[in-house]
């Protein structure tokens, strides 16, 4: 059986909470493909609309060349290295292609500069090759050694460097323009007899970090194509392929039409193709390879894209930065919307409303109060707790109420028990206990409401530590080296399923012992799924555990002194009663 990624956890994990709501509530409260290569490109004539100006790769124009062009091709293969301020990107004169793409500001697991390519592990090609629809041609391109227009082996941007390579009858170029940071421009012509021959820039071989296409579904690990009405997207591993549970959802590949952007990503890093011009051809697919080692092949994704009439493409591979997004511009789609990067590309879900604003208060503490997310977790729950203590509060006393008529509850439920369920009489039992309720002034499902207003918190911030780079590599304390990843010896999820039964056990019952086994099998699920949960959304549920422990403690001491005061005060009024009435019978046997 498949592991569950860490995103169908939670929501597994969600979906046996509420589970547990509506069981508790129904039974103890009233009711309320194989490998595929990319199709054949279609001629597309350009959109009417006049194409925005980019800036020019600083180079002659090209002239369509002569039906016979001069022979322009290499005799060794030669690695050519660019050094940007943010990157290191390897190319090779086989096939003009990159061969490595490190990241300078953020490091891997073994502490050197991320590596973006993969195809060394996953051995399916490698990224910025052709993608043509005659398949014999592509290969025929990808492995011819192509001429560089410099003999220097080492280049620092700003720098552009050209690739070119011809037999007289075939001739191809590819020109890259390094920016400052990880921005490139891009332009590639293919031409055969004279004549332009439309082709796609792949990016294959796989993308991202080696370890993180396990969380593939859940941390992004998808390839997408910004369309004129939506950003339509699809994971990795399905890429090209119709995807869906209960039914069959159609893949938005191969595209062709009216587009932003397109490009492949993994949890933090992305590869970002901007076309300059509004029309774009975009396929996507899947293969079979190894993306990690010593384990057997997995689904790998890929992806083509080209524009009608030659490419010409800004390239932006580099971080998921929020903030570093937001300063890209995606090109402005028809209806004069342009899309924005940051939103769409690091998308927080459902509850993004909460999830957006803990992100901005996280980043801003991390700032100006404490720099160790860690304890930024921890300071941001025990303000979150103190902002639902009113819940909690209504939450005990409704448990407390509850627990004082459970034996009248309990009554009730005995005169019916021989009943079915499905009995008409049983909702006569159910009116009996809900006037109960309603005599002693008893919210049914008061209970939960803590549980319930907590929900969209948890999400919210399972989706800001899953998906933001600032969370990534972020050390705590001792063990805990990198928040996004799970606790390697399991002391926090441990913790946190032993705080969570702690909770429960000074929780008000109302009796029923089928309700506390509900509890307790509750934890232990709980506790099962946040083995493998990024440690930073364990401190999280764990400091949210101890925080309400610590409020039901001064909450049942509250409770019980005023559950003292009040048979205090019921022991003076009866012993006053009794004096009183000690008096009376006196003054009558004198009279």
């Amino acid at each position: 059986m498949a592991e569950l990624s860490p995103d169908r956890r939670i929501l597994l994990a969600i979906g046996l909470s509420f589970l547990v709501f509506v069981v508790w509530t129904k039974f103890f409260l009233p009711p309320p493909p194989a490998e595929e290569a990319p199709p054949p490109v279609t001629e597309t004539a350009p959109e009417p609309v006049a194409p925005p100006a980019p800036p020019a790769i600083e180079a002659e124009p090209q002239a369509q060349p002569a039906v016979e062009a001069e022979v322009r091709q290499g005799s060794v293969e030669r690695f050519l290295t660019v050094e940007t301020e943010t990157s290191t990107i390897v190319f090779s004169t086989t096939g003009a292609a990159v061969r490595s793409w490190r990241l300078k500001a953020y490091e891997d697991d073994d502490s050197g500069p991320v590596e973006l390519v993969q195809s060394h592990a996953t051995g399916l090609g490698y990224p910025l090759t052709f993608a043509l629809a005659d398949t014999e041609r592509e290969a025929k391109l990808n492995q011819a050694l192509f001429v560089a227009s410099t003999g220097a082996d080492i280049l620092t941007a700003p720098v552009e460097l050209a690739f070119e390579w011809s037999d007289g009858h075939l001739v191809a170029r590819k020109t890259f323009r390094f920016e400052p940071e990880y921005l490139v421009w891009v332009e590639t012509e293919i031409f055969e007899a004279g004549q332009p021959v439309e082709h796609r820039l792949a990016w294959r071989g796989g993308f991202g970090e080696p370890n993180q296409q396990a969380v593939a579904m859940a941390a992004g690990g998808q390839v997408f194509v910004r369309g004129p009405e939506k950003l339509l997207k699809q994971a990795s591993r399905d890429a090209g392929k119709e995807t869906g549970w209960l039914w069959k959802s159609p893949s938005p590949f191969p595209y062709s039409g009216e587009a932003s952007y397109a490009g492949i990503d993994d949890r933090y890093f992305a590869a970002l193709f901007m076309p300059q011009r509004p029309h774009l051809n975009a396929n996507a697919w899947t293969r079979e390879g190894t993306p990690r080692e010593e384990e057997k092949p997995q689904p790998v994704g890929e992806i083509a894209v080209g524009v009608s009439n030659g490419n010409r493409m800004q390239l932006y591979v580099g971080p998921k930065d929020i903030d570093r997004l937001r300063q890209l511009e995606a090109p402005a789609l028809a209806s004069g919307m342009r899309p924005d990067l940051a939103d769409e590309l690091v998308d927080f879900g459902w509850f993004w409303w909460v999830a957006k604003p803990l992100f901005a208060v996280m980043k801003w503490s991390h700032q100006n109060l404490v720099s160790n997310y860690g304890w930024v977790i921890v300071l941001l729950t025990v303000a979150i707790n103190l902002v639902l203590f009113p819940l909690r509060w209504k939450s005990m006393m409704s448990s407390f109420k509850m627990q004082k008529v459970a034996p009248q509850v309990k009554a009730i439920q005995e005169r019916y028990k021989q009943y079915k369920f499905n009995d008409p009489r049983k909702q006569h039992m159910q009116q009996e206990i809900m006037a109960v309720y309603k005599e002693h002034g008893i919210n049914p499902v008061g209970g939960c409401l803590p549980l319930v207003f907590q929900l969209p918190f948890f999400y919210g911030f399972y989706k800001v530590l899953l998906l933001s780079i600032e969370i990534r590599h972020a050390p705590w304390i001792l063990w805990i080296t990198d928040l996004s990843q799970k606790d390697p010896y399991y002391v926090l999820p441990v913790s946190m399923a032993a705080t969570m039964y702690l909770s429960m056990s000074v929780t008000p019952m109302t009796g029923d012992p089928r309700q506390k086994r509900m509890m307790q099998i509750m934890m232990l699920v709980f506790g099962f799924m946040f083995l493998q949960v990024s440690a930073g959304l364990v401190l999280y549920w764990l400091s949210s555990s101890v925080v309400g422990l610590v409020q039901q403690y001064g909450m049942l001491r509250h409770h019980r002194k005023h559950e003292e005061a009040e048979k205090e005060a019921a022991r003076l009024l009866r012993k006053k009663k009794k004096k009183r009435k000690g008096q009376d019978s006196a003054e009558g046997d004198s009279g």
